[in-house]
């Protein structure tokens, strides 16, 4: 059982010797740690009672049994009291001649650690975080969330788990108690939560981009590359063989089980293959949310070209493309939008649910469609670096009533570190009203409904219910609220916008300006759009933006005929680039600002 216990640790025998003070002393105790509010009831005064009002007390709880200690050995003795009581997983029916240093114990609803004459588990229980929880899988030690205990249920609950081989545990250490057995019916058949792999005092650091789970950097995969260890138990046949690495060459890069060099690396979670440095580098996930047809393939295919230009033109960062392969969709949109000699050939098909800006993941034991991330790096040539992470949504992930468990593709959101909101005034009565009889198809074809503050609060729902956070509570994670088509309105404003870029830096001034401009004119036209954004982050920039700088035109022949194009000649997109500017210097180090 310790061997087996090392292994699933993957920690040296020495560190389990001391986590659990195998060492023997002459003088014993008994303590009492309560896990709602981390208090420690100690006494050396054998035997004691635990339970009822004594000096191991437990609020509301006879009696359960008392400790003796003779001989280094400690003691059980049961008192049927009558009080569902499971110590180790297992329902206390009798007695027990030894009892282990650390164990579980849970009477009612009550749950407590005891610790027998083992003072260094003793110190590190007095600073647990009783505030934390890990959620984990108690055969592999795979963490899946860190809640407040009152998110535990809801946790699991969400990723539509029964709960069966689940447990729970405090931040800051390793043994857990099983959800079946306090949230659930239980039989009182043993079933005892195992100890996490990862050390348990340092955070879990990289967060995988395509299902937005966490990993520490140790628990990454490998991806084998001799041909015999093709097939994954996850993935499939075709998939290369994941595994963890116990051993490396002279260069530091993992041996698969086949002695094979193996530098590909994979998230322990979904076992997707991630982006080459992906770990090595800062990073940064920017989401992009919209209602359908508010345009953001478009826009993002043309954000990456003026990104890039604008990075390198103005402040001398090398802006590329980190996965060629998972970003080649996006780039032949790209190609085709900017090389396209007729509208016909511009057209950049509509991003739909599971099409091929898709894939499908393994996500808690379910295979789901996720969106692929579109990953570039960043590098200033002095020795500053990030990648970015971008991602092309369907704007039907971000619609009530979708079930986010079956297909959460928008659950990227609440793992952003900024989030860029397209507004389509085009879609909004209020904008057609005051544009009249502007001469822009846009207005007047498609008979879309506006439900853009309803996606609004919907993006919001989700990302305070994942994040465990309350109505009233905002995120600090910057929003940048895209007000689409200005080639259409800027005339409308009143006030004159200005160019917050130049080479020496990202004027924030200027940026506040003319937010405060586009702010009050959204909040005259769509007040709910405003109202909807401030509600949800505490850093918050409105921004006038056009990704193809002029009027498409509608289509009248041939198979496109009723579809609208850009005409190629006119493309001329407007300040497309300054918002990922903005979320980037807020963000990262790389973009000065003045």
């Amino acid at each position: 059982m310790f061997a087996k216990l090392c292994g699933l640790c993957r920690l040296p025998e020495k560190r389990l010797a001391y986590m659990f003070g195998f060492e023997k002393s002459g003088v014993g105790f008994v303590a009492l740690v309560s896990c709602a509010d981390g208090k420690i009831s100690k006494t050396s005064n054998f035997p004691v009672s635990v339970g009822g009002d004594g000096e191991l007390g437990m609020p509301g709880i006879p009696e359960i049994f008392s400790v003796g200690f003779s001989g280094g050995k400690y003691r059980l003795d049961f008192f049927d009291s009558g009080e569902s009581v499971f110590f180790n997983g297992v329902r206390l029916s009798g007695n027990l001649d030894s009892i282990p240093p650390v164990s579980t114990l849970q009477a009612g609803e009550s749950l407590f650690y005891l610790v027998v004459g083992d003072s260094k588990s003793l110190e590190r229980l007095s600073k647990i975080d009783v505030s934390k929880w890990l959620v984990f899988f108690s055969d592999s030690g795979r963490v899946e969330d860190e809640v407040p205990f009152s998110r535990i249920r809801p946790s699991v609950e969400y990723r539509g788990l029964d709960g069966s081989g689940i447990a729970f545990c405090p931040k800051g250490f390793e043994l857990g108690f099983m959800y079946s057995q306090v949230f659930g019916d239980s039989s009182g058949a043993a079933e005892s939560a195992n100890f996490i792999p990862s050390i348990s005092d340092s955070d879990a650091t990289i967060t995988c981009p395509m299902c937005w789970l966490k990993f520490d950097v140790g628990d990454a995969f490998s991806i084998a590359s001799h041909e015999s260890l093709r097939g994954d138990p996850v993935l499939g046949p075709e998939e290369m063989l994941r595994f963890l690495p116990v051993s490396f060459n002279s260069d530091g890069i993992p041996l698969d089980p086949a002695g094979m060099p193996a530098p590909d690396v994979a998230c322990p979670h979904c076992r997707k293959k991630l982006p080459l440095n992906y770990i090595e580098l800062d990073r940064r996930i920017f989401s992009i949310v919209g209602a359908p047809s508010a345009g953001k393939t478009y826009y993002l295919s043309v954000l990456i070209k003026e990104l890039q230009d604008s990075l390198y033109k103005n402040f001398g960062i090398a802006f590329k493309d980190m996965d060629p392969t998972g970003n080649m969709l996006l780039t032949q949109m790209k190609n085709k939008l900017f090389s396209a000699r007729r509208p016909e050939e511009a057209i950049l098909a509509k991003t739909v649910l599971e099409g091929v800006m898709y894939e499908r993941y393994p996500r808690f034991g379910k295979m789901v469609a996720l969106p692929k991330p579109l990953s570039y790096s960043l590098s200033n040539g002095e020795g500053e670096a990030a990648s970015v992470i971008f991602y092309d949504n369907a704007g039907e992930h971000f619609e009530p009533g979708l079930d986010i468990e079956e297909s959460p593709g928008a659950l990227h959101v609440a793992s952003s570190d900024a989030i860029f909101f397209l507004f389509d005034p085009a879609a909004n009565r209020e904008f057609k009203g005051r544009l009249g009889d502007y001469p822009d198809p846009q207005l007047t074809i498609g008979g879309r409904f506006d439900q853009q503050d309803t996606i609004l609060s919907e993006m919001e729902v989700r990302i305070k219910r994942i994040l465990s956070l309350e109505p009233t509570d905002r995120i600090k994670v910057p929003l940048a609220v895209l007000i689409g088509k200005c080639d259409m309105w800027l005339h409308l404003l009143g006030e004159k916008l200005s160019n917050p870029l130049s080479k020496e830096g990202l004027d924030m001034g200027i940026i506040d300006s003319n937010s405060d401009i586009i702010r009050n004119f959204m909040t005259d036209i769509a007040p709910s759009i405003v109202a909807g954004a401030l509600s949800i982050s505490d850093d918050v920039r409105f921004f006038a933006v056009s990704a193809l700088g002029h009027s498409p035109v509608l289509l009248t022949e041939g198979e496109c005929a009723g579809k609208i194009a850009p005409v190629p000649e006119k493309l001329s997109p407007m300040n497309v680039e300054i918002p990922a500017l903005w979320a980037l210097s807020r963000v990262t180090k790389l973009i000065p600002v003045k």
